[in-house]
Parts: C-alpha cells; structure tokens; sequence
C-alpha cells in the first residue's frame, strides 16, 4: 500500500477523535462513501488502522463501521507527525459501547464545526477533549442547597475556540444523552458559574468570553435542562441544540439555537 497525504491525515483525525464513524470520515476527507470505503479498508488491512462494528437491532452485517488506531498508525504518527508522545496502546481500543455512543456523538458535533470552519472568515483555532482536559483539570467550590460547600470537578466534554469574521469566541461543550439526572446537571451548571466567576476559567483558556454550549438528543430534553439552567440562574452563557439539527450548514448561521432567559431561537455566530 502506497499511503497518500490524506490517508495519513485520516490517521491523524482517527488519533484525535479517538473513534470514528466511516460516514464521519467521509465528511471529513472524502466526497463519496465508496472512496472512503476503499481507502479506509486498505488502511484497516494494513494495520493503520482497526475496525469495530457497532451491533443494531437490525443484525451485525448491517452495523455502521468504527475505526480507531492501530499498532502501524501509531507508528506513522511518530514519523510523518512528529509526536514524540503517542497517547494510545492497543487496550484503548477495549471500549463500551456507552462509550462509542456518547465519544461518536460529540465527535458529530465536532465534525459539524470543522467542516463550518471551512468557510471563508472562519477558523477553528483549537479544540481540547474530554480526555485532554481530564489529564489536568481544575476543581471549584459551590454551595448545595443546604448551604454547605461542596468541591467539584470542571470537566467538559470539550473546550474549542472560533475565529470568525466577528472576532474570536471560545466554548465549553456538553454532549447530552439523558443519561444524566437532571440534579447532576444543574450542579454542573453551578460549577460553570463559579468557574467563571473565580477567574478559573480566564486562567485555564486565557479569554474571558464563554459561552457553555448543551448538546442534547431531543426537543423535549433540551427544554428540561434549559429550565434546570435558569432554575440555578444560568443565563445568556448557556446555550442549547440538538445534535440533528446542528449539520455544518447550521450550526454557525442559523436560528438552531436556545439561550437560557430568552424565548424563541438564535445563530450561534450572528452579524454584528
């Protein structure tokens, strides 16, 4: 196998992504699903890559196909990416399938940026995982409701940051699958408050403008947590989607978005 520039850069996306899709690596780096088919097996059959194959009611040979790093990928990324420090062994690849949901459905929102940030004006200047952020995190105090004070991770799912033809923007990402009590979420909340209001957040990222965006699966479920959040006296920080709605011709431009204390909807990126 001859590797060609892209294939390298799949390598590359598969690493950082940690997992993912065929049909997100299509929408990356490829305009057909056939070419991404073909490129991705050859890369899974010489070792650059392995393959997992997420089960469906609909039986195994109809299940979408996963792909994550393998021993010659990581290999490659040592040589023709420079990175002295790999963070990936095989045992990575040993993962749940809560995992793969809730990895490959921040990984759709993620990919909905970067293919939005290739629009003239727009640059995606950075984006920190979960996995990342974990490495080295930050804690804050807030008061439960019985005025005692409780110690707290600040953990999101991401942290990225926009440049756009309005200036530049930074975000933390929550990707919700109603897995999480709606008491668990409201604490989160009340960390983000605190985090920012302590300037630990100014601290970590070096910015001050933040907007806390809430990725959800449903209507119904974004309107639980968008009262939880103003409940806890969230406001114009917080911002809520559903991941369906959010493709890469939206997410940026168009009214997909609700805000804590205010009705109706909004771009994420308006003109100003």
């Amino acid at each position: 196998m001859v590797l060609t520039e892209r294939d390298k850069h799949i390598i590359r996306a598969v690493y950082d992504y940690r997992v993912l899709r065929q049909d997100q690596v299509q929408a990356l780096f490829f305009g057909s699903s056939s070419a991404a088919q073909r490129r991705l097996a050859l890369l899974y059959h010489h070792g650059y890559l392995e393959r997992q194959f997420l089960l469906v009611h609909t039986g195994f040979m109809t299940s979408p196909t996963v792909y994550l790093l393998d021993r010659r990928g990581e290999e490659l990324l040592r040589v023709e990416f420079g990175l002295d420090e790999v963070h990936w062994k095989s045992s990575h690849n040993q993962v749940s399938y809560d995992f793969l949901d809730h990895a490959l459905a921040i990984n759709d929102f993620r990919i909905a940026v970067t293919v939005a940030s290739r629009q003239p004006g727009y640059e995606l200047l950075d984006w920190h995982s979960e996995a990342e952020i974990k490495q080295d995190y930050d804690r804050v105090n807030i008061q439960t409701a019985k005025g005692r004070n409780r110690n707290v991770a600040v953990v999101p799912d991401s942290y990225f940051a926009l440049s756009t033809p309005y200036g530049n923007t930074h975000f933390l990402l929550e990707l919700d699958r109603g897995t999480m009590t709606t008491k668990r979420f409201r604490t989160k909340v009340e960390a983000y408050m605190a985090y920012y209001r302590s300037g630990g957040y100014e601290k970590r990222y070096g910015a001050r403008s933040l907007r806390m965006l809430t990725v959800t699966l449903s209507q119904r479920r974004l309107e639980n947590l968008k009262a939880v959040t103003e409940e806890a006296g969230g406001t114009r920080w917080f911002w809520f989607g559903v991941l369906s709605e959010l493709t890469p011709n939206a997410v940026f431009g168009e009214s997909v978005w609700q805000v804590a204390g205010q009705e109706g909807c909004a771009p994420l990126i308006a003109a100003t």
